[in-house]
């Protein structure tokens, strides 16, 4: 979603973009994954033909960025094993982070065959969706994902931005007012409303969503909330 500010574009939808990554290992901080990396290429060379080994390595590989490494492996992984829900489910956030939506929904949809009742993945599933314009699947997705996990983080606000690509405002503003009751502090829904409120004209809720947003330290693009806030005040005079 793109709001504009004195001319200029502030894309938002990518910070709730947050993808999940599944390993089988142990999970270390990223200063370690080029040991990580070392350590799986020593299994794969004692235990070639297991998936696990080929699965680790990959997520090493992508936990560095080096997305078709980790594709390779992934692919090694279901070579032996194609119901390795691991490597499938990883396979398609691989190809969502190289910009392959439909390779990466055709890979989560596969995996979902192996496991249906997995919040991650239709979480990932519904963020595809959204990145391919498709906003009513996304919804889905996402009404999937919380039907499983009513507290998913995020999944409202996603749900939220995909309504109002559909123009259903109402629809959107109820998404991120639930998102507020799970977490009261996610800061992207008090904007959020902040711009459906402007939008409508509604200053009062409005300049209360976006200076409750700015009382949140690391607010990405705080300027540009701040030049929200002193416009609409602006005109009040």
């Amino acid at each position: 979603m793109n709001m504009k500010f004195d001319g200029e574009i502030v894309d938002w939808s990518i910070l709730f973009f947050i993808v999940i990554f599944l390993s089988v290992g142990t999970y270390q901080r990223n200063s370690l994954w080029n040991s990580e990396v070392r350590l799986w290429k020593d299994c794969v060379e004692k235990s070639p033909k297991k998936e696990r080994t080929h699965h680790n390595l990959g997520f090493a590989y992508q936990e560095l960025g080096r997305w078709e490494d980790a594709r390779q492996e992934y692919e090694e992984a279901l070579s032996f094993n194609p119901y390795y829900f691991l490597s499938r489910y990883n396979l398609g956030l691989v190809y969502y982070e190289k910009g392959r939506m439909d390779e990466a929904i055709d890979h989560y949809k596969k995996a979902i065959e192996l496991d249906c009742n997995f919040p991650d993945l239709l979480y990932n599933l519904g963020l595809a969706y959204h990145q391919k314009g498709l906003y009513g699947n996304a919804i889905e997705a996402y009404k999937k994902c919380l039907e499983d996990k009513p507290d998913y983080e995020n999944a409202y606000v996603n749900m939220g931005l995909a309504y109002k690509r559909l123009e259903k405002r109402e629809k959107a503003i109820q998404s991120y007012q639930e998102e507020l009751k799970c977490y009261p502090d996610n800061v992207y829904a008090y904007v959020e409303l902040g711009v459906i409120y402007k939008e409508r004209g509604n200053y009062p809720k409005a300049l209360a969503n976006f200076k409750k947003a700015l009382t949140y330290p690391g607010l990405p693009n705080v300027e540009e909330v701040k030049k929200m806030v002193s416009s609409i005040e602006a005109g009040q005079k």
